[in-house]
């Protein structure tokens, strides 16, 4: 190795020792030797011209090299007290290294103990005068553990002659300055770090710093969200970053009318819809927002609801709209569909979740909350397959189209993806949930967290703790999404859609039909003739944190019939009644006569039973149209029902449960038929 001194006044600062000869270059020679000598070998020190070389044998550095290697990678960890004997070993027997003692400085001033780490930081110095991490070490310990800017600044200033554009340098004065409450120097000095090198998360991080003392909310969002895109893992500014960039967007949310960006995209969209759209608070809604489309509501108006208490409702309003843009630039073109999910899909999605719910029913729940627990898990997936691929292009399009809506779309999302990772991460969810289930939700989540980094910089993925494969899996439907985003076609989200349904093992379980095509064949039967099965709307609620299996399961267990819940859409549509269908008034009577029979001699807690069953079962939507023999109930095994079948039993267990029970269903008459001639048959 051979180390060069400029023969000035700084090299007599690093060796104040030499000062007791005077400026001598031949006593400035001998004292270096001796300072450079490690063991039998003494060092070759040389004056040519205006500089000093030093050479010394490095073979027994490079002997030394694995056990440094260990030391870093504890300092990474941050394992200081334990690379700390390591460290001094490695020195105790090769000196000569500016790197080990520059290293030593910084543990000694992990371990607070500025005054050693000086000492350390002033022999690494003197083995490499040009160890540019060591003067910025000393410059930061003199400013910030010390409070001596005018020390710190030599340092810095040597860093800065050695190596002009010294970013690092350059950013550490100004944040020293920044510190000392001179932000407008500190900012000169940013900016000019900055010019140097524009990806550098420190700078980022101070820029935000600045622009937020600024009040520029917005600006300071978008340097801390750079600052999250360059900061690498385990890097103490990636965490300050992403705190920083949510209290910007937070601090932007209540200081900038959010709403009236919002607003704005309403009104366009309005127009193209030819159709008012209504935005309504519900706090009863189960997800954060959601849309009903006026063709599946039979309103002459589409409608978005949102949970008012949610953080940053105006992007969930905004994303709503843009599922409704979407659709009206399908509908235009004749290419949209509409997602629907049928009797059938279910059974297929119960039968494969058959081996959870042994375990379920082994570990001692009751049929109706199994039910309803494989309700919520139908209905939650066919949700999330239906959405992500869909959202991707929808927050992509917020993205690029409304800059200014950024700070609250980032703080949104956000607060989805940590719920989607805690849902994830849930122990119990792996066990309760099917293993193809919750493999798709994971890597349907992970896609989401993928976009997230995209958008704004930060990766959670890690933070989901997923297998490598799903992971993997993950990335490789990101990339199918990518290549659809370069040059997205009106309707294209739909073939992406089904693409992952098939990927995920979840095609069969719902199907896209067209939207023009369905509405055709509907208009030419008869209401009261429609086919069975009628798609059901699609569902284009937006998942709001996935509840998980444990949590399910004891909500169910508190509140069965879920009344504590919101009710269903069509929950005010009003009261079934045949009153004006001697047919059907006719078919509901031998129905309640056939639940009498069965009832008959049966507990008040088997009663209840199947009743809570059908309860459950009709949360999912019984369409009393449907004709068709394919319902079961645990509670009444080996037989099928029809939907109306089904309706007529719950109305009739309720009437001997508790008659005062709202159950929407007005079959008094019927009923009361069915009971004369159940008990003139029982009188026979």
């Amino acid at each position: 190795m051979t180390i060069h001194h400029p023969l000035n006044d700084f090299l007599y600062s690093l060796f104040p020792e030499a000062q007791a000869f005077g400026q001598n270059p031949e006593q400035l020679v001998d004292h270096l030797t001796d300072f450079y000598t490690f063991g039998p070998y003494r060092p070759r020190v040389t004056i040519k011209g205006d500089v000093v070389e030093v050479k010394i044998d490095t073979k027994a550095i490079q002997a030394q090299q694995a056990e440094y290697q260990k030391v870093l990678h504890l300092c990474e960890a941050g394992q200081f007290r334990q690379a700390l004997p390591r460290l001094q070993q490695l020195i105790g027997q090769n000196p000569t290294v500016s790197e080990y003692h520059r290293v030593l400085g910084q543990v000694l001033s992990e371990l607070g103990q500025p005054d050693d780490a000086l000492d350390a930081l002033i022999d690494a110095l003197r083995w490499d005068p040009r160890n540019g991490y060591a003067l910025i070490m000393a410059g930061n310990i003199y400013a910030r553990q010390k409070e001596d800017l005018k020390s710190a600044k030599t340092f810095y200033d040597q860093a800065l002659a050695l190596n002009p554009r010294d970013f690092i340098a350059i950013n550490n004065i100004g944040g020293n300055l920044m510190q000392m409450g001179r932000a407008q120097e500190a900012e000169r000095y940013f900016e000019i770090a900055h010019e140097i090198e524009p990806d550098y998360p420190n700078t980022l991080y101070a820029l935000a710093m600045v622009r937020q003392q600024r009040r520029d909310y917005e600006g300071a969002f978008e340097f801390a969200t750079r600052a999250l895109r360059n900061a690498r893992p385990g890097d103490p500014i990636l965490r300050a970053s992403l705190a920083l960039a949510t209290e910007t967007a937070t601090r932007y949310l209540h200081s900038t009318n959010t709403f009236s960006i919002a607003n704005e995209y309403q009104l366009r969209v309005q127009e193209q819809a030819g159709k008012e759209i209504h935005v309504d608070e519900d706090p009863l809604i189960p997800t954060a927002a959601k849309l009903e489309i006026a063709e599946n509501y039979g309103r002459a108006y589409h409608q978005v609801k949102f949970k008012p208490d949610y953080p940053a409702v105006e992007h969930l309003i905004m994303h709503e709209i843009v599922h409704l843009d979407f659709v009206l630039q399908a509908r235009e073109i004749n290419v949209n569909q509409l997602f629907t999910t049928s009797g059938r899909g279910k059974e297929k999605f119960i039968r494969a979740a058959e081996p959870q719910l042994k375990k379920l029913q082994k570990a001692g729940f009751k049929e109706q909350n199994i039910t309803g627990f494989i309700d919520g898990l139908f209905e939650g997936m066919m949700r999330q397959i239906y959405n992500q691929p869909i959202d991707l292009f929808i927050e992509d399009f917020l993205y690029q189209g409304y800059p200014e809506a950024r700070p609250f779309q980032f703080l949104s999302l956000l607060k989805l993806l940590q719920e989607s990772i805690e849902a994830i991460r849930n122990k119990q969810a792996a066990e309760y949930s099917p293993p193809a289930v919750h493999k798709a939700s994971t890597i349907l989540n992970l896609v989401m967290a993928l976009q997230f980094r995209d958008l704004f910089g930060y990766n959670a993925v890690p933070d989901f703790k997923a297998p490598a494969l799903q992971v993997k899996e993950a990335e490789r439907l990101w990339a199918e999404y990518l290549e659809y985003r370069t040059d997205r076609q009106p309707g294209e989200e739909y073939e992406l859609l089904q693409h992952w349904g098939e990927d995920l093992g979840l095609a069969p379980y719902f199907e896209l039909q067209d939207e023009q095509t369905l509405r055709q064949q509907q208009a030419a039967v008869p209401s009261n003739a429609r086919p069975e099965a009628a798609p059901a709307p699609a569902p284009t609620d937006e998942p709001a944190g996935q509840e998980s299996p444990e949590d399910l399961l004891a909500r169910i267990e508190r509140d069965p019939l879920n009344l504590e819940g919101p009710e269903p859409a069509d929950a005010h549509q009003g009261r079934m009644s045949f009153a004006d269908s001697p047919a059907g008034g006719m078919a509901v009577m031998f129905y309640c006569l056939d639940w009498l029979k069965l009832f008959d001699g049966k507990s008040h807690q088997q009663v209840q039973d199947v009743t809570f069953e059908i309860a459950m079962l009709g949360r999912s939507g019984l369409d009393p149209k449907d004709s068709s023999q394919k319902y079961s109930l645990a509670s009444v095994p080996g037989k099928k029902f029809s939907a109306l079948h089904l309706l007529a039993g719950m109305y009739t267990g309720f009437q001997e449960l508790d008659p005062s029970l709202d159950t929407g269903l007005d079959f008094a008459s019927e009923l009361e038929m069915a009971r004369a001639m159940h008990k003139g048959k029982s009188n026979e």
